[in-house]
C-alpha cells in the first residue's frame, strides 16, 4: 500500500526548499504535512515563515498563531509572527511577539536583528541600534544584520563604517536582493563621498 502521506523526509525536503528561497515548493509540502496533521507545531511554523517570506502575510499570521495556540514556547514562531505583523504593518504587535521571542530566546541574532529593526521602526532608536549591533556581533556572516547595522550607520552619519558594510554584502555570496541594494547604497555613497 502506498502512503501519501508527509514523511520526516518530506519536511527536510520542505526546510531545504526554505533555505534555498523556493517558498511555494515549501509550502505545497508544508500545506499537505498540516493537512495530515494540524497539530504538528513545527509544520505550522515552518508553514508560516514560508508564506512570510513569500509575501503571504496575512496567511502565514494564520498558520503561526494556530502553531502557537498548540505549544506558547516556540522561540522561531513568534519570531516569525513578528515578521509577519510588522510586514503587514503591524508594528507594535509585531514589537510584543518579536519581545516574547527573545525571552524565549535570548541569544538568537535573528530575534535580535529583527527587534531591533522594529524598535528602530518605533523611534527607540537607541535600544534598535543595540540589538542590531549585538546581532551582527553573535554571526558576522548574517547579511540582514549586516545589512540593518549598515542602514543604522547612514541614519547616524558613519558613512564611512556603512560603506565598509555595504561593499562587503555587495562583494560576497548575499542573498541575491540584498546583495543588489548594497551595489545600488555603494555607488549612491561613492558618488556622494567623492
Amino acid at each position: 500500500m502506498i502512503d501519501d502521506g508527509v514523511s520526516a523526509q518530506d519536511l527536510l525536503a520542505a526546510n531545504d526548499l526554505l533555505g534555498k528561497g523556493d517558498y511555494a515548493g515549501a509550502v505545497t509540502l508544508l500545506e499537505r504535512a498540516v493537512a495530515e496533521d494540524p497539530t504538528d507545531c513545527s509544520a505550522l511554523t515552518a508553514l508560516g515563515i514560508a508564506f512570510t517570506e513569500g509575501g503571504e502575510h496575512t496567511k502565514a499570521v494564520k498558520a503561526l498563531e494556530r502553531a502557537l495556540s498548540l505549544q506558547e514556547s516556540i522561540p522561531e514562531a513568534h519570531e516569525a509572527l513578528g515578521c509577519a505583523l510588522y510586514r503587514l504593518g503591524k508594528i507594535e504587535e509585531a514589537r510584543k511577539e518579536l519581545e516574547r521571542a527573545l525571552d524565549l530566546a535570548p541569544q538568537d541574532g535573528g530575534v535580535l536583528r529583527n527587534l531591533g529593526v522594529v524598535l528602530d521602526r518605533l523611534g527607540d532608536f537607541e535600544r534598535g541600534s543595540d540589538m542590531i549591533e549585538e546581532a551582527y556581533r553573535l554571526n558576522q556572516f548574517d547579511y540582514q544584520a549586516m545589512y540593518a547595522l549598515a542602514s543604522v550607520r547612514l541614519r547616524q552619519g558613519d558613512l564611512e563604517s556603512a560603506l565598509e558594510l555595504l561593499e562587503r554584502i555587495a562583494s560576497e555570496d548575499a542573498p541575491i536582493n540584498l546583495k543588489m541594494l548594497a551595489i545600488d547604497h555603494v555607488q549612491n555613497l561613492r558618488r556622494y563621498l567623492k
